[in-house]
């Protein structure tokens, strides 16, 4: 199943996904209507990216997830370790 939107504490957003750009989250201030882009792929890093611009969308400010400790790359190794995968990529 491929997710196209959802729904967050900012709003709600339109997912898309991409292989170039490792995210993007836009904020209701800028936009009428909310996009998302994260990774295209079942890999660490696409996970990782996916947790990061997901904390966006829910408000989590740029000063907690633009560090030199991201929390998302965190939760993503924990939950990879746990065996979290995608069963399914859009083609």
């Amino acid at each position: 199943m491929v997710v196209k939107t959802h729904t967050f504490k900012l709003g709600k957003y339109y997912i898309d996904q991409s292989d170039p750009i490792e995210g993007v989250c836009d904020t209701p201030n800028n936009y009428e209507r909310l996009h998302m882009i994260i990774l295209n792929g079942n890999d660490i890093r696409t996970l990782s990216s996916t947790i990061h611009e997901s904390m966006h969308a829910e408000g989590i400010p740029d000063r907690y997830l633009h560090g030199d400790k991201d929390s998302s790359e965190n939760i993503a190794r924990f939950l990879w370790r746990l065996g979290w995968r995608r069963t399914k990529e859009e083609k």
